[in-house]
């Protein structure tokens, strides 16, 4: 498997504070999954963030597909990042948008057409298991219903990569290894999934694990399956 991201010496600095990040380097190999682990505070969210185009580093350089993002002009930046499924911490779903909705955006921006949307839409909204609420509005969802419409969105559209923060943290067990299922069936699809957790029993086979500890990886390596 060739690299889908490569990090070499990063540092991220919010204003004129201490780095976030500092001399973070990595790997990660197209279609392969890893778990991003670290204490609260260690910098797993800001990775992300750089993961995910939604920052620039302070130093160092990000290829994504092959290419440096850094210097990447901004006009194509748009089709970078939808190549890349985001579940966030806070779900960010479009507060006037049914969950169906919120779900189908993704393939609405890439441009298709309203008869290949449904068919989709549903069965990814049963798969997660809220057939029942696509009509509902996210104010009206839990927030575990909420985080699985998330889930379906940033999944939809069979993503280049899948980063996920804390995607397990709304849900109950069952619901989590359920999850869980689909995040490892969408790797072996070809999707390069990256989930950060604080849940040290979440386990896949062919997992690999990142551990940032005070800004700056620690660990890569194969974890433990049980």
């Amino acid at each position: 498997m060739g690299a889908i991201v490569q990090f070499e010496n990063v540092g991220l600095r919010y204003g004129t504070g201490a780095e976030t990040l500092s001399d973070v380097s990595f790997t990660l190999a197209r279609g392969a999954f890893y778990f991003l682990t670290g204490p609260s505070g260690a910098g797993k969210t800001s990775l992300l963030k750089l993961l995910y185009l939604a920052l620039p580093p302070s130093r160092g350089l990000i290829r994504l597909f092959g290419e440096d993002v850094v210097t990447l002009p901004r006009a194509r930046m748009p089709g970078f990042r939808r190549r890349i499924g985001v579940v966030f911490q806070d779900f960010r779903l479009i507060p006037y948008l049914s969950a169906f909705d919120n779900v189908a955006l993704p393939l609405r921006v890439a441009g298709l057409a309203e008869a290949e949307i449904a068919a989709p839409v549903n069965e990814m909204l049963d798969w997660v298991g809220l057939a029942g609420r696509a009509s509902a509005r996210p104010a009206t969802l839990s927030g575990g219903e909420q985080q699985r419409v998330a889930i379906a969105r940033a999944v939809i559209g069979r993503p280049d990569i899948l980063v996920a923060d804390e995607p397990t943290g709304n849900v109950d067990p069952d619901m989590a290894r359920r999850l869980l299922y689909l995040f490892d069936a969408l790797n072996r699809l070809g999707t390069t999934i990256v989930v950060a957790t604080h849940d040290a029993d979440l386990r896949v086979e062919q997992a690999q694990l990142l551990h940032l500890a005070d800004g700056r990886l620690v660990e890569s390596a194969a974890p433990a399956v049980a």
